[in-house]
């Protein structure tokens, strides 16, 4: 007689019991969301109210804090409309404003205190200004279309009473090449947008790390921010660059490059990148395909520092602003896209509105730029210029002499500390001059404004 094993039904019982478990355990772990190393923390600060996807850029007015969903919309403005929604600091929902087709940059002007709305970063670009009080709309037309570099205009920023505008989805040639304009200026008139170049795609840069004389692909210009030293920050998102930009739109405009990188032969690409003007305050970063809003916070941050949110790897990296390199705070998000930095302690009537300025607040001008002599950092009453790359720190408490532009600058003056690199004669060269007052930018007295998005 064949004997054969009939299970009892404890085991049965105990089968199902470890199945449940391991299912439970697997979706923790699938779940469980972005992690943040220390000295951060990552919480959830709003999801997307019932019907909206896709949210994106991010900026903050009146203390209040904005999102806009592009909800199934295109980037050539096809598909629907986005949606903008106000949050409270706390992340509860206030209100929501409609506009056509898909809004990709979104920033608030201090200026004129209304939201820009960019529309449509691919093709049939277009704009609209929203009164953050009223709710009050008014559109805007670009008087030339299609624009000059053939795409669309995704981001924009405010500095020195100016408005830049990145050119988005350029032709390029068949080696990836832009050679049409990735920065313009723009100014309204009549329901109109009028814009001149800034920088060309094509344009001659110094390399950060080498020193050398390089030019970037700019294929794909993307976010822009204005930085804590003043210069004017595009991000060539599929490229992995970051260009910064000296005296914008002015005759001693100089431009550098920083090629980032994640340590791995794949190339990293980042959506957008902040600028903390102060240790403690919250990054708020915006994870597109998870349709989460999320608050890092520390008291640890860099003033001055650059985090990126990366698309491509699913994070909020720390810049080292000599090398490139991005090594993660907070891993684990799907697509982060916008970013934006509120400090945790108001700045006073300047900075009301949040991150508002690319200068550095009044309790922080110390740290870096000034020492205890009103003659080291100043010449004639305007604050020096100084150019992108001589403000990429390493912890080296050396190299804090600079060149007749640039007066000394000692360890006891707070400075943060740096390293020369190879590129320092070439930057010397092209950054304008101490003793020509008239060409210098005067980024303590004009406001630069780079809210993030």
């Amino acid at each position: 007689m064949k004997i054969g094993y009939k299970p009892t039904k404890s085991y049965q019982k105990l089968a199902i019991a470890l199945v449940i478990v391991t299912s439970a355990l697997c979706t923790e772990a699938y779940s469980a969301g972005p992690v943040a190393k220390t000295p951060y923390t990552v919480s959830v600060f709003a999801g997307p109210p019932n019907g909206l996807t896709n949210p994106d850029s991010i900026t903050t007015a009146n203390g209040n804090i904005y999102v806009v969903y592009a909800n199934a919309t295109n980037p050539d403005g096809t598909g629907g409309f986005s949606t903008i929604v106000e949050y409270s600091p706390t992340g509860k929902t206030l209100r929501s404003f409609d506009v056509t087709g898909k809004s990709d940059g979104l920033k608030y002007n201090p200026f004129d205190h209304k939201l820009w709305a960019l529309r449509n970063e691919d093709s049939n670009p277009a704009l609209t200004l929203i009164d953050p009080k009223t709710g009050l709309k008014t559109d805007y037309t670009y008087a030339q279309l299609p624009p000059l570099h053939g795409g669309g205009y995704d981001d924009v920023v405010f500095m020195q009473g100016e408005t830049f505008i990145s050119a988005s989805n350029p032709n390029v040639d068949a080696k990836g090449q832009n050679h049409s304009p990735s920065i313009v200026k723009a100014r309204l008139v009549n329901h109109q947008v009028f814009v001149t170049p800034v920088l060309q795609g094509d344009a001659s840069l110094i390399d950060i790390a080498t020193g050398q004389n390089v030019v970037s692909l700019q294929s794909d210009p993307d976010s822009l921010k204005v930085d804590s030293a003043g210069d004017l920050v595009l991000d060539s998102q599929a490229d992995g660059d970051l260009v910064f930009i000296n005296a914008p739109g002015s005759p001693n405009q100089a431009g550098l490059r920083l090629h980032l990188s994640n340590g791995t032969p794949n190339q990293i690409t980042v959506d957008d990148t902040v600028f903390p003007t102060s240790p403690s305050g919250t990054i708020y970063v915006v994870d597109t395909k998870g349709d989460t809003i999320y608050a890092v916070t520390s008291d640890a941050f860099q003033p001055g520092g650059a985090y990126s949110a990366s698309d491509s790897d699913g994070i909020l990296g720390k810049v080292d602003l000599s090398t490139g390199l991005v090594t993660s705070i907070v891993t684990g998000m799907q697509t982060p896209h916008g970013a934006l930095f509120v400090p945790a302690v108001s700045e006073g009537d300047r900075d009301r509105e949040g991150e508002l300025s690319g200068r550095k607040p009044q309790s922080h001008r110390g740290d870096r730029r000034q020492s205890t002599r009103a003659g080291d950092q100043r010449c004639g009453g305007h604050a020096l210029p100084i150019l992108a790359g001589d403000r990429r720190w390493r912890d080296d408490p050396h190299h804090h002499v600079c060149l007749e532009h640039r007066c000394r600058q000692g360890a006891s003056a707070g400075a943060e500390p740096r390293v020369a690199s190879a590129a320092e004669t070439s930057r010397r060269r092209a950054a304008p001059r101490c003793r020509d007052q008239q060409s210098l930018p005067r980024f303590d007295h004009g406001r630069a404004f780079g809210l993030s998005g």
